[in-house]
């Protein structure tokens, strides 16, 4: 009887411990799409941004291991990996750029890169070996974002500090909401399946012309830029 139960309870594939993964991502989800539009229409470096930022940070670490958890464990899906691997990179090095403020990456931010520079090209290896379907346009996209990001982190190595400490704002915006566009792309295109890939890529659209809106206003858009002067790396921890 508790077979059959469970049977009809849960679809195939999907059991009790799947479906509770599930329900804690759409709830770290939820949140984090709701701090992360929070953090996105408060004056950015106010108290407001900042709790809300903090907010999206912390309900989007939930967002990243219940995806990862799932991917591994329950369900594979490729367009869901490759948002994972690009919302994970992105809302770690938009934290990085508020921690640096224009200071030379460290340790930790060069492995972080080279690990996101080398990500996708694994990914694409493993597809082909695993022979696993994979949709190129979206997933070229989304993997060519997260290419073009480390690469730029790499090379702040070699970019004059003075370019660095101008544009600092601008990496930190960009990142967290290219980070906001994965997580919202990914649940457009869970919740509107029917409407791929255009579900996917509207959020996608409309997300990174507000990121190119930010990119031309600079600096003007953090009110909080007196507050948080830049640092040298020398001051920075580790």
């Amino acid at each position: 009887m508790c077979g059959t139960t469970a049977r009809m309870r849960f679809p195939p594939g999907h059991t009790p411990l799947h479906w509770t993964n599930i329900g804690v991502h759409i709830l770290f989800g939820s949140l984090a799409l709701l701090f992360g539009l929070g953090a996105l229409l408060t004056p950015k470096g106010g108290r407001l941004h900042v709790r809300f930022g903090r907010g999206f940070l912390y309900t989007y670490s939930g967002v990243v291991l219940t995806a990862t958890i799932g991917l591994l464990a329950f369900d594979f899906r490729s367009f869901l990996a490759v948002v994972t691997l690009l919302s994970f990179y992105d809302v770690f090095a938009g934290y990085r750029a508020l921690r640096l403020r224009g200071a030379r990456p460290r340790a930790i931010d060069n492995i972080a890169s080279t690990l996101g520079f080398c990500a996708p090209w694994i990914f694409l290896a493993l597809m082909w070996r695993l022979h696993r379907p994979w949709a190129p346009v979206l997933t070229w996209s989304i993997l060519g974002g997260l290419i073009a990001f480390s690469s730029y982190d790499l090379l702040r190595n070699l970019l004059p500090s003075a370019w660095l400490r101008k544009v600092w704002v601008q990496e930190h915006l960009v990142k967290m909401i290219s980070a906001y566009v994965a997580i919202t792309s990914a649940f457009a295109a869970t919740v509107f399946p029917r409407f791929m890939p255009w579900s996917a890529i509207l959020p996608s659209a409309v997300g990174y012309s507000v990121a190119c809106g930010f990119l031309l206003v600079g600096r003007r858009a953090w009110s909080g830029s007196r507050r948080f002067p830049t640092r040298s790396a020398a001051a920075l921890p580790n």
